[in-house]
């Protein structure tokens, strides 16, 4: 095949591709990406923490609890990675922790989440329903003894 087919090839399929995107008519928007956070509000009220929202507009959005001197922040983190400056700045020495697969990790965890959030925009492009992946960032300040909140309530709160 000669450059002029290839180059013919690749328009088409470029073409193709475009058209199967528009007909189908997939949400491309950050809100079909933002994975919301009612469950962390709901974790925290199982829990009994009273719970205050963040201000608008800022990025990530911590929503934090407070029970018997504990202070818990959580937030929404990008899966590639691009909060873990922010939320180092955030903690000042606290402990962090990240929930990432249904588990939690004292490092944010890169590869995985990763590879799972491009698999579910590439679902999404195709039209099928995939839900936003959650990775959330926690923080640990104050007095928080372990038994004050269940480590498996931290983790679910990803998927």
């Amino acid at each position: 095949m000669g450059r002029l087919g290839l180059s013919l090839a690749l328009a088409l399929l470029l073409a193709a591709s475009m058209g199967l995107k528009l007909a189908l008519g997939t949400p491309t928007s950050f809100a079909a990406q933002d994975p919301g956070s009612d469950d962390i509000l709901a974790m925290l009220a199982r829990n009994r923490f009273e719970a205050t929202l963040p201000p608008p507009g800022s990025d990530p959005q911590w929503i934090t609890g407070t029970r018997a001197g504990c202070r818990l922040s959580i937030a929404n983190v990008s899966p590639q990675g691009w909060h873990r400056a922010a939320v180092e700045w955030k903690a000042e020495g606290a402990r962090v922790l990240y929930s990432s697969g249904a588990a939690l990790h004292r490092g944010q965890p890169i590869l995985e989440p990763l590879l799972r959030h491009y698999l579910r925009r590439g679902e999404r492009y195709l039209g099928m329903a995939a839900p936003a992946l959650r990775v959330r960032a926690v923080i640990l300040s104050g007095d928080c003894p372990a038994d004050l909140i269940p480590p498996a309530d931290l983790a679910a709160l990803s998927d």
